[in-house]
């Protein structure tokens, strides 16, 4: 034995094996170590990604992504703190002859994109167009695949790879999404009736009142509100909303329909549905103090808010 650890070949052979061994031993434990520390980390960084597309997420659920385009590698449904769903949150991945991208997209049940960034963008030219080119669809409709604004020129490939990864989603979107629940069910239960009321005269501003009753019984009412006006430069459109009020003449909620809503989308949108959403349980004849009431809920958005409050106006001065 001891003349064969004296061959070269045996000896260095023998060598390399015990330090291939304590290798694979060392580098055994360091994975084991930093495994769980990078899938932690990993973890972290996509519910941070979550959370900027989708805001209103509080948990986000995986789902399985059988059935769905190789190029989608999660699938995400976010919920509320009261376990409601809030959005659906979809990342897709793919490589083209310029590098390479990771997509994270919010998405509403109506499939409007409320949220969308890169986790990753290698491409070799063209990156500042390609990240304003993917956020000109934030506020639009994810199957039209139609942008809200001039596109940047010059980085085609990498937002033909964006337009793809953008199509994979509204399959998954397609699959994934759930009916959102009838608001008009939460505010006024299952099984109520909504008929115009006959009595009511339409204006310039209030369009129909409608009486809500459920077994026979008048539980509350609905008002269908639009005004026009200006929204960015010389641009004119008009919003329309449906101001929902309980027997107590309580706003039990307020409806902004997407495509009733002609001005800028996206975040500007958000805010003014958070500020509809500030007159909640209040009477019209409480009003007047939440119409005065800017803060954060309309920066940014005063056009818009000038339009609103012209419908809340006219409201005010129909009861009184």
């Amino acid at each position: 034995m001891r003349k064969l650890f004296e061959k070269p070949l045996f000896h260095y052979t023998f060598v390399l094996t015990v330090v291939s061994i304590c290798c694979g031993l060392v580098i055994g434990g360091v994975n084991a170590i930093t495994a769980p520390i990078i899938e932690s980390n990993i973890e972290k960084a996509e519910n941070r990604a979550y959370q900027a597309v989708l805001p209103e997420g509080v948990t986000f659920d995986k789902q399985d992504l059988t059935g769905n385009p190789s190029s989608i590698s999660s699938i995400v449904i976010g919920k509320d703190a009261s376990e409601e769903i809030v959005g659906y949150i979809y990342v897709a991945y793919a490589t083209n002859k310029f590098g390479y991208m990771r997509i994270v997209l919010g998405v509403d049940a109506s499939g409007e994109i409320i949220g969308a960034d890169f986790i990753e963008l290698n491409q070799t030219y063209g990156l500042e167009g390609t990240r304003t080119n993917l956020s000109l669809y934030i506020g639009t409709q994810l199957s039209a695949l139609t942008p809200e604004g001039d596109i940047v020129t010059g980085a085609t490939g990498s937002l033909d790879t964006v337009n793809a990864l953008l199509a994979d989603m509204a399959v998954a979107h397609a699959n994934t999404a759930q009916e959102p629940m009838d608001p008009y069910d939460v505010w006024y239960g299952a099984g109520h009736l909504i008929q115009d009321d006959i009595d009511f005269t339409p204006s310039a501003n209030i369009l129909n009142r409608e009486i809500v009753t459920l077994e026979d019984s008048e539980i509350g009412y609905i008002y269908t509100l639009t005004a026009s006006g200006v929204y960015y430069e010389d641009s004119e459109a008009s919003i329309t909303i449906y101001m929902a009020f309980n027997s107590n003449d309580e706003v039990v909620g307020v409806l902004v329909p997407s495509e009733e809503y002609l001005h800028t989308k996206g975040i500007r949108y958000d805010k003014i549905v958070s500020y509809l959403n500030s007159f909640v349980g209040l009477t019209v004849a409480e009003f007047a103090t939440s119409l005065t009431d800017d803060g954060d809920l309309t920066s940014g958005v005063t056009n818009s808010k000038v339009v609103v409050d012209i419908m809340l106006n006219a409201l005010i001065d129909e009861v009184n």
